[in-house]
């Protein structure tokens, strides 16, 4: 989802899943998220929607909040292109998406 979109690639020694996030340069909990995909050696992309053209900001909302039918939150994070989403960093939902697999 949202190839022609510049993502950050980050390298981990760890891919349970392909892991895609949507986050905002300014969240605490975007930061937060991001560190503890990085603390935990995951491979995964991101992209900070606010740093985005307006209009393009715009399509990745929309598309989100149509594609997935969940409330829009960051981080908003697809998994496996779309196989599960996850809306915001709460850290035990997240070790259970990315560690227990």
């Amino acid at each position: 989802m949202h190839e022609k979109y510049d993502f950050v690639m980050e390298e981990g020694e760890k891919n349970p899943c392909e892991i895609q996030v949507y986050a905002l340069s300014t969240c605490g909990f975007c930061k937060r998220g991001l560190d503890f995909l990085r603390k935990n050696n995951l491979k995964f992309k991101y992209i900070y929607v606010d740093k985005l053209e307006s209009q393009q900001r715009m399509l990745i909302k929309r598309d989100l909040r149509d594609s997935f039918e969940e409330r829009l939150g960051f981080p908003f994070v697809v998994i496996d292109g779309g196989d599960k989403v996850l809306v915001g960093f709460t850290e035990d939902k997240w070790k259970k998406a990315f560690l227990e697999s």
